[in-house]
């Protein structure tokens, strides 16, 4: 099995697929980022930060995308 889905214009690695909601005619697949931004404060010997991920959220639609939407249907349907 391969550990990438190729679509016409991206290539998924599919270890970064989180989930897939299934919709009428539409896949939505959340992908995760191993990007991070982070930020620090310190005022007066105390220290405040935060730290966020971005993620991202592929939809593939059958009617506007239906040779990639074929492709995730038979993906999903081998796994």
């Amino acid at each position: 099995m391969s550990k990438f889905i190729k679509l016409t214009n991206l290539i998924i690695n599919v270890n970064y697929i989180q989930s897939i909601v299934i919709k009428p005619n539409k896949y939505c697949i959340n992908v995760a980022s191993n990007r991070f931004d982070g930020s620090k404060w310190i005022v007066a010997g105390f220290g405040m930060g935060t730290i966020s991920s971005y993620n991202s959220v592929i939809e593939l639609c059958e009617i506007q995308n239906s040779s990639d939407y074929k492709i995730v249907s038979d993906w999903i349907a081998n796994h």
